[in-house]
């Protein structure tokens, strides 16, 4: 998952913590910690740790390590564990240290029975709707709902949140994929299609993605175009998946009507039959035969 957090810039290879009279300060190196209320906002009052930590506090000082270390889906999935079995049961003292690696401890996002672990509240696939939600204002943990919810639908190069946007423009009728000029660029980068006769005939023969991928999904036979052999045909079947999350779901595909390529191809199977006909009739003119 591409998205604008950067784990490079927020990662240290040491954390510390102090408990001091003006609140429990966290440092990422020589930086103070960021609370990464972007992430997920479970205390925007603050950290803090030690077996008397609110569940709360204790849940953003994990997700605050965990999404450098470890990536954001760690942070949003397992931070009430983390926060559980090291947050409060590791760091017992007024103060801390810890190395970088010592956070990779894969213990310590499992979950015991045992013991008893705060709510994780990070939205679920389920909470959240692409048509309604404002992607100016959501939170990572929201957007990880999103790509999960629409996993099947929702385009998977390039950056997350503008993939998104594009994903609820289309759902909200605010733009056609259908209408979108169709060009052998696309075939190279996203289709893999080598055949470069292939491509300039396929470039040829539709104008818009709609024409393409109706005739690509739908179409009976596609060696009916010039240069696509079975190979060409196999490869271009393969796009499937690809064009369902170009157009944001397989429903915004147009229907490809093979009986007017079947009418198209009888009408040229007759005109190519006159035509032999007319040169037999020119031929035995020509040779004096009755």
């Amino acid at each position: 998952m591409k998205t604008s957090y950067s784990r490079s810039t927020n990662r240290a290879r040491r954390y510390r913590g102090e408990r001091t009279l003006g609140g429990c300060l966290v440092y990422a190196g020589d930086d103070l910690l960021d609370k990464h209320l972007s992430v997920h906002p479970v205390s925007p009052g603050g950290f803090d740790w030690g077996p008397d930590a609110t569940p709360e506090r204790a849940c953003q000082l994990a997700i605050a390590l965990l999404a450098p270390t470890l990536g954001l889906e760690v942070a949003v999935d397992d931070y009430h564990l983390f926060a559980e079995n090291f947050i409060r049961r590791e760091l017992t003292g007024d103060e801390w240290s810890v190395r970088l690696q010592d956070l990779r401890e894969s213990s310590y996002r499992e979950q015991y029975m045992h013991r008893d672990y705060p709510t994780n509240t990070a939205p679920e696939p389920v909470d959240v709707d692409i048509e309604t939600i404002d992607l100016d204002t959501i939170t990572y943990a929201e957007e990880l709902a999103l790509v999960r919810r629409y996993d099947e639908v929702l385009w998977k190069k390039g950056n997350t949140r503008a993939n998104l946007t594009r994903l609820q423009a289309i759902r909200r009728g605010e733009r056609d994929p259908a209408s979108e000029p169709f060009s052998k660029q696309w075939l190279s980068t996203h289709g893999r299609l080598t055949s470069s006769a292939a491509k300039r005939a396929l470039g040829e023969e539709f104008e818009t993605m709609g024409e393409f991928a109706a005739w690509a999904c739908y179409a009976t036979s596609l060696t009916t175009v010039d240069h696509v052999g079975e190979s060409t045909a196999t490869t271009i079947r393969n796009l499937r998946p690809a064009l369902v999350r170009w157009f944001g779901g397989e429903e915004y595909i147009p229907q490809y009507d093979d009986d007017q390529e079947t009418l198209v191809t009888e009408d040229t199977d007759e005109e190519d039959r006159n035509e032999e006909a007319v040169e037999d009739n020119s031929s035995i003119t020509a040779s004096g035969k009755p």
